[in-house]
């Protein structure tokens, strides 16, 4: 297995990589890992006569590896510049666009990675404010229009004025990830799992409901109200996996 580990931080010793080795540090003996700290690397847009070596060069390392790992700091409640850079300039090479603009997955597609980021505030401030949530979905929204399968998320908090890990067990926790994350399924398999989850929530909130409405008005649960309890569950189950479907897949358009 191969991994190709993105540090986009200010520095190659910082939080964030300690961070990013601790999760390295849970690879196989046997991983093939190598880590990109994107301040060294001249990244620029490619020109139409000119393509950028350097992005050359990223791409192909990109597409050698199985299991991509993105570690940034959170700055002003998003991805780092250096990191954001980097996927805007290989935007055109990660996805392909059609005739009317929708945005198709690319070579990537079905590779696996693992997101990280690290903040200023402790666990509990960031758990009532969200400041990383922008971070993870700034991520999650070019990993998946690239086709990527994304595989967890890790956040170092506290990082204010701190020289060390501020809780050590953070550190095992992102070990345990890169344990997790050398054993991942070869493919994405859950997507019929979690139509069939959806299905079942739909059975039985429906049944709940209409249960209630029928010993607050009286009705009678005949075979009559059992045709129309499952007429309602596959016709609502329809109709959402269809917006579900449209809203997820299909509705990449620039405007």
């Amino acid at each position: 297995m191969r991994y190709l580990a993105f540090l986009g931080s200010q520095s190659k010793d910082g939080l964030t990589a300690k961070y990013l080795n601790a999760v390295i540090s849970g690879l196989p003996k046997d991983a093939e890992v190598e880590t990109l700290f994107l301040q060294d690397y001249d990244i620029k847009p490619d020109n139409l006569k000119h393509p950028n070596p350097t992005l050359d060069m990223i791409e192909k390392k990109m597409e050698a590896a199985d299991v991509w790992i993105i570690a940034s700091p959170t700055y002003f409640a998003d991805l780092s510049g250096v990191t954001k850079n980097l996927f805007d300039c290989m935007r055109h090479r990660m996805v392909k666009m059609n005739s009317i603009g929708d945005t198709l997955p690319g070579k990537f597609k079905n590779k696996h990675y693992l997101s990280l980021t690290t903040c200023f505030l402790s666990s509990f401030q960031n758990f009532f404010t969200g400041i990383t949530d922008q971070t993870f979905r700034t991520i999650d929204k070019i990993m998946t229009s690239a086709g990527l399968i994304k595989l967890g998320e890790v956040i170092g908090t506290h990082t204010w004025g701190s020289k060390g890990i501020p809780n050590p067990k953070k550190l095992e926790l992102c070990k345990r990830w890169g344990q997790k994350i050398a054993n991942k399924p070869r493919k994405d398999d859950s997507t019929l799992k979690r139509y069939i989850e959806l299905f079942g929530m739909i059975a039985v909130m429906s049944l709940v409901t209409m249960v209630i409405e029928g010993l607050v008005f009286g009705l009678k649960f005949n075979g009559e109200f059992w045709l129309f309890y499952v007429a309602f569950v596959v016709i609502f189950y329809v109709l959402l996996a269809i917006l579900l479907h449209f809203f997820t897949f299909l509705r990449h358009r620039r405007r």
